[in-house]
């Protein structure tokens, strides 16, 4: 899918547009030892104004992966974005994403530049520039940038928002939407 397919995609999502029924459901309990579903998302109830354009200078970018990447957070609940959420990742080389799991939301990333390994439900794939990676909710994965001496970026979406609010535990790197 080309990235000016996604955004297309991804700004229909932000216009208001309900997110489907299997998104509002709640999500089954989780196995043991696995993290907490995100609830469901109560779109009835939103009043957060949507913004259809978020720049790169008003996103607020956050410090991640020990020092080794930022996460900048484009779309989210935080911009209205209630079905989906938008970020740019930016690891160096060493940098990686150590195992995990996001129960409620799908993963899906489009690499821009760089290579990393990644393993997804147990399956290790390498991963470079054009390559587009799909990640089912509940399963495990995890990355390591491979790329000597060359920074790895992915644009990452996640469908239901939720999960990348983690990022925004680290430290700020720049204050929210030009505030």
């Amino acid at each position: 899918m080309s990235p000016r397919l996604l955004l297309s995609a991804l700004a229909l999502m932000g216009l208001g547009i309900a997110p489907p029924s299997w998104a509002r459901e709640p999500a089954p309990k989780p196995a043991p030892g696995a993290s907490s579903p995100r609830p469901p998302v109560d779109t009835s109830k939103d009043t957060t104004a949507v913004r259809h354009r978020v720049t790169a200078a008003e996103a607020p970018r956050h410090i991640i992966a020990g020092g080794k990447g930022r996460a900048t957070l484009f779309l989210n609940e935080g911009t209205g974005a209630t079905a989906a959420s938008l970020t740019l990742l930016e690891l160096q080389p060493g940098g990686e994403v150590p195992e995990h799991t996001h129960d409620a939301s799908v993963e899906i990333l489009y690499i821009e530049e760089g290579a990393a390994d990644m393993t997804v439900s147990g399956q290790t794939l390498r991963v470079s520039k054009g390559d587009a990676v799909y990640i089912p909710a509940g399963a495990k994965h995890s990355a390591r940038v491979i790329t000597p001496g060359a920074p790895f970026k992915a644009v990452q979406v996640y469908a239901g928002p939720g999960p990348e609010q983690r990022f925004t535990q680290g430290p700020r790197e720049t204050t929210p939407h030009g505030k």
